[in-house]
């Protein structure tokens, strides 16, 4: 069965896809650099409410079940109860209403309405077995059963989970299998918390790091105590993940610049099996002792929710550094590791018991803070110094204002921006808000803006404040930390002052003399004058800067001439989800076929072939070789998005945008992962924007950003790409990953360019 683009549709037809439909076509378009996409029912809702109002309901939901969750707050909890309750009613197919129920179950149990709870969770594992919230919801049941004192229903339940085809290694799976070893008497509807440490790594400084005895891959014994004396990092990472693999490069300079010198490297790996670990170990010739973590004892010890995660530990066993990264890695092991040998060769230092703890004093304390860190309320490690941000093009951003309309810093282009980093708990960002007030008033009719950026940790008290305080300028609240990231913030009050240009040409932590500062910019601005606007006549299609960064592009991944010579690119791969609990979920082995107008994906599950085709102009389903049928609207969706997607191909869009025929324009830089990035826009087939990061470094193509809109439903996404290899010349990234609709990982394990393919593989029997 197929669906053409003029081709009327059978609406006898079942008019949804299925999750394993869903899952081939999310890896499809992840290897195509793009996001997962839903089914076209998944947006079948209330045909009077707007898709933004309907994410506005489900966002504030999700915010009220964060400010409820691990605290006695039954106002809350009813709310929540009462608008979940609402919201599954009313968007029963919204693309996240797995999660609304879970929150729905649980906000009931914690009233102690469990009955009541139960119900929902049953009612929503039942109809919307495989959705990504079944895994949580199943535990949250088998505890809500065990309350009632029903351990039989909770023993099943249990084992539902621990049995889940898709869920049954994840760390909710484990857990039950943790309850089921308990004595049922004890079990009382909630697993006892042991006594581990905190899952925030910077509380682990000046404290003595745990000490562990297991054997390492080569079954030697292994214990962090052999290693007093030694610097050690403590590395907790994994072969799939790629933030990982990202920091490989910095950790192997690092072992090699110092592994004569007393500093040595522990890896705790996650992954999920050893032969993968132990191959890539020796292909990659990663020197320094590792230890597979099959029972996650030591990551429990550490308390790591996430990785990578680093832990630097001075010769007295006392960790001193956590979540380094980059640069900061070696800067941070340099000083430890001269320290330590100071340490070494210094008499006076030695004690009579060389394994001995001495009493430490902690790093941080060890600091003396600066006055601006001492103004400040910090929120976050260093990531720049502010001074290094004047006289660069402010980086854009697109995100929603308190007020729910679209918000980006490029549409104030021409007057003069104040973007102010506060909240309403910050002592010294109040004490500053009477003169930025007045500042205001005095300037906001000479083209002058004020963007408030809120660090609140919920809207309530900073609508409140702002109501009451009548700041009548922009105000956005940054719940997600991605403008913070974005500039760096490494304390509150910072602001930064930009010209008509988008130039930054002030900026600082702890403030400045705002009304002077504006007054000499704004005065500068409205003396220049008004310049015609261009005519597309008048404009090139690329413009220089533009050009330049892209030719640097083409040069870096292999050349025009190699790139143009691609016809076709044959990817082998295997895909990763990240699930709500954090575990992450093996989607198994994909095979890609890519032309610049037409694909094939093959998914090779343990018992079947899914397949999808898109030639061009058609999408076809198959399941070992047998159609299935795709909705009229979801085949629609899917067509004019794939093309999106084939255009995205670095290859084949590098080699394009070379030859100047379309629209570039260069809108700035910003850091990815902390390297400097040149950002340029281009339009999509669809006529969507895409922004295509540069690294100013490598000049490899490093994250693309894009909106994908599948029926009513838009969603912002993002692709990173890293772990760059050579493939006949052509440097191709072998490690993707796209966060949108959902969050998937992809490692490319075999690519060739310009193979032998059947033509046959693109249409279908039928």
């Amino acid at each position: 069965m197929f669906i053409r683009n003029q081709t009327t549709f059978n609406h006898k037809q079942n008019n949804s896809v299925s999750v394993c439909t869903i899952s081939i076509l999310a890896i499809v378009v992840l290897l195509g650099f793009s996001a997962n996409l839903v089914s076209a029912d998944s947006t079948q809702v209330d045909t009077n409410v707007s898709p933004k109002e309907i994410r506005d309901k489900y966002e504030e939901i999700k915010a009220i079940y964060k400010g409820s969750a691990n605290k006695d707050a039954p106002e809350e909890l009813e709310a929540l109860v009462q608008k979940s309750t609402d919201f599954v009613d009313a968007f029963p197919e919204y693309k996240r209403v797995d999660q609304v129920y879970y929150y729905l179950g649980y906000a009931l149990v914690q009233l102690g309405r469990v009955e009541e709870g139960t119900a929902v969770f049953e009612k929503f594992i039942k109809e919307h077995p495989e959705k990504r919230w079944v895994s949580p919801s199943l535990y949250e049941l088998g505890l809500a059963y065990d309350k009632l004192g029903k351990h039989d229903k909770a023993d099943e339940t249990y084992k539902k989970l621990i049995e889940h085809p898709k869920y049954s290694s994840g760390s909710y799976a484990k857990q039950a299998k943790k309850i089921l070893e308990q004595d049922r008497t004890s079990r009382k509807g909630r697993l006892p918390i042991p006594p581990v440490a905190s899952s925030n790594p910077s509380e682990w400084i000046g404290k003595p790091a745990p000490d562990f005895q297991v054997k390492d891959l080569k079954g030697e014994e292994l214990s962090l105590k052999k290693y007093r004396g030694q610097v050690v990092l403590l590395d907790f990472w994994a072969t799939w993940c790629g933030p990982c693999l990202k920091e490989l490069p910095n950790v192997k300079r690092t072992y090699q610049k110092y592994k004569d010198q007393k500093f040595q490297i522990i890896g705790i790996s996650l992954d999920g099996s050893k032969q993968p670990l132990e191959t890539f170990i020796e292909r990659e010739n990663l020197a320094w002792i590792h230890y597979w973590d099959q029972s996650q004892k030591i990551t429990a010890q550490y308390g790591v929710r996430g990785i990578p995660s680093i832990f630097l530990i001075d010769g007295e066993g006392v960790i001193r550094k956590t979540n380094l990264r980059g640069h900061s890695l070696e800067t941070a092991v340099a000083e430890l590791v001269g320290e330590n040998l100071t340490k070494l060769a210094d008499p006076s230092t030695q004690t009579s018991e060389p394994n001995s703890q001495s009493k430490s004093i902690p790093a941080t304390k060890l600091i003396k803070p600066s006055p601006a860190s001492q103004k400040s309320e910090s929120l976050q490690s260093p990531i720049t110094k502010m001074s290094e941000w004047v006289g660069k093009p402010a980086p854009d951003f697109e995100v929603m204002n308190l007020k729910g309309k679209e918000l980006s810093l490029k549409k104030f282009r021409g007057q003069v921006v104040l973007l102010d980093f506060w909240a309403t708990w910050c002592g010294p960002c109040i004490a500053e808000m009477p003169k930025i007030k007045k500042t205001y008033e005095k300037y906001k009719d000479q083209k002058f803006q004020i963007i408030g950026i809120s660090s609140d940790k919920s809207k309530a008290p900073l609508e409140a404040y702002i109501e009451k305080e009548e700041l009548g300028w922009i105000h956005t609240w940054d719940e997600n930390r991605k403008l913070r990231n974005l500039y760096g913030i490494i304390g509150i009050p910072t602001a930064f002052l930009i010209d008509g240009k988008g130039v930054i040409r002030k900026a600082s932590l702890g403030g400045f003399d705002v009304e002077s500062a504006v007054a000499e910019l704004v005065k500068e601005n409205l003396a220049k004058p008004t310049m015609p606007k261009k005519t597309s006549s008048d404009s090139p299609k690329v413009d220089a800067k533009a050009k330049e960064i892209i030719d640097a592009a083409v040069a870096a991944h292999g050349g025009l001439e190699k790139l143009q010579a691609v016809k076709n690119i044959v990817i082998e791969s295997r895909s990763f989800e990240h699930l709500p609990d954090d575990s992450v979920q093996d989607e198994g082995q994909n095979k890609t076929y890519y032309y610049t107008n037409k694909f094939r994906n093959d998914w090779h599950r343990s018992d079947s072939v899914e397949s999808v085709i898109f030639d061009g102009d058609s999408l076809f389903l198959q399941t070992d070789g047998v159609g299935k049928p795709i909705p009229q609207k979801a085949a629609e969706s899917f067509v004019d998005y794939f093309k999106d997607s084939l255009f995205r191909e670095p290859i084949w869009l590098l080699a394009n945008l070379s030859q100047n025929k379309i629209p570039v324009k260069f809108v700035g830089t910003v850091d990815v992962k902390g390297t400097p990035t040149s950002v340029l826009l281009v339009t999509q087939p669809s006529g969507k924007e895409l922004k295509i990061f540069i690294s100013d470094e490598t000049r490899y193509v490093v994250q693309y950003n894009y909106s994908v809109e599948m029926g009513r439903e838009t969603e912002n996404a993002e692709t990173l790409f890293d772990d760059y290899r050579d493939v006949d010349g052509i440097k191709i990234a072998h490690h993707r990953t796209t966060k949108s609709f959902e969050h998937r990982e992809t490692l490319i394990t075999d690519i060739k360019l310009n193979a032998e393919i059947d033509e046959a593989l693109f249409y279908s029997k039928e």
